[in-house]
């Protein structure tokens, strides 16, 4: 071989090889085979393994997934393991070069910390894998769930469902928001907010550029696993835009005085793909064809063509499966047993789109009488897109007939506490009033966030609960459903087949929930009755019967009210009146000030009461005495848990398990709204009744149950309560044993800002009477069921500071689950103090929310990874109450299994 060399300068030499003729046709291909037999991944820049000591990667690692999460303990640094595919490649972590196949230490000073990991070959081609590692932060919101509610365009379709975070010192609220960005530019937007900056991102600000990107929840309660709903028109945190296609991550974070203290996400994400917007269908009649359906197309290209079709399940949810992983020649398929219509893009244009003639249901049955739902698929080339469902209904039922008089045409109110499901007294009751063997029983759920959770709860099981459907049926009745919501009211309440469905029922029943929106689901804009309103008066003008529990016992006074707590409404002495107007799509309608009250229109079934509900489990006759002034009501109804008042003509009388507060102001003195330092009365007579008492609202006069005997007054112990508004009866122990004292007067001091004096007294039209029967609800079985009347109540604020009484553990108990116990104590408790540490389990390991405090309650709920079993013992210690003393340490020994008290073995 010859080989030129030829000098050009000093400093630059060129080889001249020409080939074909210098080099020989064997050296080439040597070089060729040589150069193809090297290994592919020396070129490549991915990472054959990467891990964290300590710690795990979410998701797990594979080298296609660039980017990572990862929770360490808190630390500030980490040792990183990386071993490169490629063994010449280059790595570098955050710009420094590093050795890619050993641990390497990584430094991260901070909450939450981004680590970019290059991987480079030396021809210059790079990739970068990035994990976002966080320190365990102890003010994160535990297990955040994500659930879907609607259909899932919007973003008030979507809740999240939350427990405490472990450590809950000094959070004030929880805030919700949502983002298509990456986590770590999340956090670090959101923790440097200020609190007048947070102000300005919230929901409920209406005049900031950047309102209505965080939902606030100032009830810390709400930490329960259950949902809350993102607010209607809600927007991204970051981009301050709608939900639209795309990913997005939901997150739960707790605020403190000066800001964000945690963030968590939420389990899954919000996938929104392209989708028909706002689908309706129209037509009447008994054939399929009649009908058709109109939408607007998504703003998405790839959405090809629509299928069409109709099924007798109304959540997309339940249609979604039988269309899953179904091609576009699938669907053809479907198209060609008469299942669906397939149509294209440009088909459809802005026009209305028919069903087949005779086509089927998704399921392949024929058109039948009954609700039917429409559906639209967006169709691509290579996949489906998303569905939406038409609010309205195709409907093919025959129209009802209203019914005549109803039994005697006198008509029954039954509005209850809530917790009914399991109470066989107050469902008797409302099937004997409605004077027929198997009464036709209107159901309305229109209480709940969407018509798509009325037809949830109404047809379909969640165990352990059973469907609204089948728990009417067991009780005897033939539910009918009421697709009324507030997402449907503008149609349904004015739809003449629901209104005759309603008037030819013999009963109504007006669900729990939330009772502004019963309120602006049946009433019209300006407050007047709906038609479907009028055919529930009508029902009951006719003889019938309407009963309503929690909400739906709310809603039948005008004005109602409710929201807020008694304490709150004390200092605050005002009630905050609303408008139908101010009810939002979702979430709940939130008094200015937290822990106040509102007032709103009602549906005036009983117009001359405000009812409230849930009394005494939750402690609410304050809130109540405040209500009443504020909305003109001189006869106030208190319904406790599982009791209803069955109330015809002048008597009402109650049913069921617990007892009705009955509070007359008309003979009471009052101060005004907004009267410092707080809310004040005098002279308000009181009534307790319990299962069999009616009390006239003609002559005010109670009579007791016929199985009621007089109570002989004896030297027996008055109840002393720490915290008298604070639920779990407190209110009701305390009367009950003041009612069988022989004492005149008996005062209770209530620690609060400022301090309140409540005084039960007696006057010559005081009686009590008893009926031998012990309550069965667990905070009462100590009393039994007493008739009480013409009790007077004054309530005082006071200016001077009462030296509060020491708190103590009450009782330790057992209910349901054998790994799950309860700490009760005599007043509240400091959260902060409540800790791992401080409910020693002895061995015995909590689960991640444990133990967790209930301040309604004055409760610590405590719960162990594994069942405890009986004669263990566990030790209460370094507690402190409110006030900041500390509790004696004491230990507890379990005694049995479930439904079982623990005794006290050492202080």
């Amino acid at each position: 071989m010859r080989i030129a060399f030829i000098k050009i300068s000093a400093k630059v030499l060129v080889l001249v090889a020409v080939l074909g003729l210098l080099a020989p046709a064997s050296f080439l291909a040597n070089e060729k085979e040589k150069k193809s037999s090297m290994p592919d991944h020396v070129h490549q820049v991915t990472l054959q393994s990467l891990s964290i000591q300590g710690a795990e990667l979410d998701p797990p690692f594979s080298k296609e997934i660039l980017n990572y999460k990862a929770t360490v303990s808190n630390q500030d640094q980490i040792n990183l393991n990386i071993e490169a595919t490629a063994k010449n490649a280059k790595v570098s972590i955050n710009g420094k070069k590093v050795n890619a196949n050993r641990a390497v230490e990584v430094e991260i000073p901070n909450q939450t910390n981004t680590i970019d990991i290059e991987v480079a070959t030396p021809h210059g081609i790079k990739q970068t894998y990035t994990v976002v590692v966080q320190k365990e932060n102890e003010y994160k919101l535990q297990d955040v769930k994500l659930i879907q509610t609607g259909e899932g365009s919007s973003i008030h379709h979507y809740q999240l469902g939350f427990f405490p975070a472990r450590n809950m010192d000094g959070v004030e609220a929880y805030l919700l928001f949502y983002s298509k960005e990456a986590y770590m530019d999340v956090w670090n937007y959101v923790r440097h907010l200020s609190t007048a900056e947070i102000e300005a991102h919230l929901t409920s600000n209406t005049s900031s550029e950047q309102k209505n990107k965080i939902y606030k929840i100032s009830n810390l309660s709400y930490a329960d696993g259950v949902g809350n709903t993102f607010r209607e028109g809600q927007l991204d945190i970051m981009t301050g835009k709608s939900l639209e296609v795309g990913e997005y991550v939901a997150y739960a974070a707790t605020l403190g005085a000066n800001g964000v203290l945690g963030m968590s996400e939420a389990d899954r994400k919000i996938e929104i793909m392209p989708f028909p917007v706002n689908v309706q269908v129209s037509g009447e009649g008994t054939v399929i064809e009649n009908y058709a359906v109109t939408f607007n197309h998504p703003q998405d290209n790839r959405v090809t063509d629509y299928f069409i079709f109709y099924s007798e399940d109304g959540l997309t949810r339940l249609v979604e499966p039988k269309l899953e992983a179904k091609t576009k020649d699938h669907l053809k398929e479907l198209v060609n047993q008469g299942r669906g219509k397939l149509v294209s893009r440009e088909e459809v244009g802005s026009s209305a789109v028919n069903f087949k003639d005779n086509q089927l249901t998704i399921d392949g049955k024929s058109l039948g009488t009954g609700l039917y739902y429409a559906y639209v698929l967006a169709v691509g080339e290579a996949q489906n897109f998303g569905i939406a469902k038409s609010l309205q209904m195709i409907n093919t039922n025959p129209m009802q007939n209203p019914l005549g008089t109803i039994g005697d045409g006198k008509g029954t109110l039954i509005p209850a506490g809530g917790s009914t499901s399991n109470v066989s007294a107050y469902f008797e009751a409302i099937r004997l009033a409605a004077s027929a063997d198997k009464p036709k029983i209107a159901i309305f759920n229109s209480s709940r966030d969407s018509v798509d959770v009325a037809y949830d709860h109404f047809h379909l099981d969640d165990p352990p609960y059973k469907s609204l459907k089948k728990e009417f049926e067991n009780w005897g009745f033939e539910p009918v459903y009421i697709p009324l919501a507030i997402d449907t009211y503008e149609f349904i309440a004015h739809d003449p087949y629901f209104v005759n469905l309603v008037k030819s029922s013999h009963a109504v029943m007006l669900q729990g929930g939330d009772q502004v929106k019963h309120a602006r689901s049946l009433l019209n804009d300006d407050g007047s009755p709906s038609p479907l309103l009028e055919a529930i008066k009508y029902v009951y003008e006719n003889g019938g019967v309407v009963a309503g529990t929690s909400a739906g016992a709310h809603v039948m006074s005008q004005p109602m009210f409710g929201v807020g707590d008694s304490l709150t409404s004390f200092t605050i002495n005002q009630t905050e009146e609303k408008t139908l107007n101010d009810v939002p799509l979702t979430g709940f309608l939130n008094p200015t000030t937290a822990g106040n009250n509102i007032f709103m229109p009602g549906i005036g079934l009983a117009e001359d009461i405000l009812f409230d509900t849930h009394f005494d489990a939750r402690g609410r006759l304050g809130r109540l005495l405040v209500g009443m002034r504020d909305t003109g009501h001189t006869l106030g109804i208190g319904l406790d848990e599982g009791t209803g008042l069955q109330m015809k003509g002048n008597i009402g009388e109650v049913v069921g398990l617990n007892g009705v507060f009955i509070l007359d102001r008309s003979a009471a003195t009052v101060n005004g709204p907004g009267v410092k330092p707080g809310f004040e009365t005098t002279g308000i007579r009181v009534h307790y009744l319990t299962s069999g008492d009616q009390y006239n609202f003609s002559t005010k006069e109670v009579i007791p149950a016929e199985d009621k005997r007089v109570v002989n007054s004896a030297e027996s112990d008055t109840y002393s309560s720490q915290n008298l508004f604070g639920g779990n009866y407190e209110t009701t122990k305390s009367l009950i044993a003041f009612a069988n004292s022989l004492q005149e007067e008996f005062v209770t001091e209530i620690n609060h800002q400022p301090n309140y004096q409540l005084t039960w007294s007696r006057d010559e039209l005081t009686k009590n009477y008893t009926s031998g029967e012990s309550f069965t609800t667990r905070d009462l079985r100590a009393y039994q069921k007493p008739t009480i009347m013409n009790m007077i109540l004054d309530l005082i604020p006071r200016n001077d500071q009462v030296e509060p009484k020491p708190v103590s553990i009450e009782s330790v108990k057992t209910y349901s689950y054998n790994d799950t116990f309860f700490i009760q104590f005599t007043g509240p408790i400091d959260p902060a103090s409540v800790t791992k540490e401080t409910i020693d389990l002895k061995g015995l390991t909590h689960v991640s929310w444990s133990p967790d405090y209930l301040p309604e309650s004055l409760e610590i709920e405590v719960r162990a990874t594994e069942d405890i079993q009986i004669g263990y013992e566990i030790t209460i210690q370094n507690l402190n109450d409110i006030n900041g003393n500390t509790l004696p340490a004491e230990t507890w020994r379990k005694v049995n299994d479930v439904n079982t008290d623990w005794e006290k073995v050492s202080q």
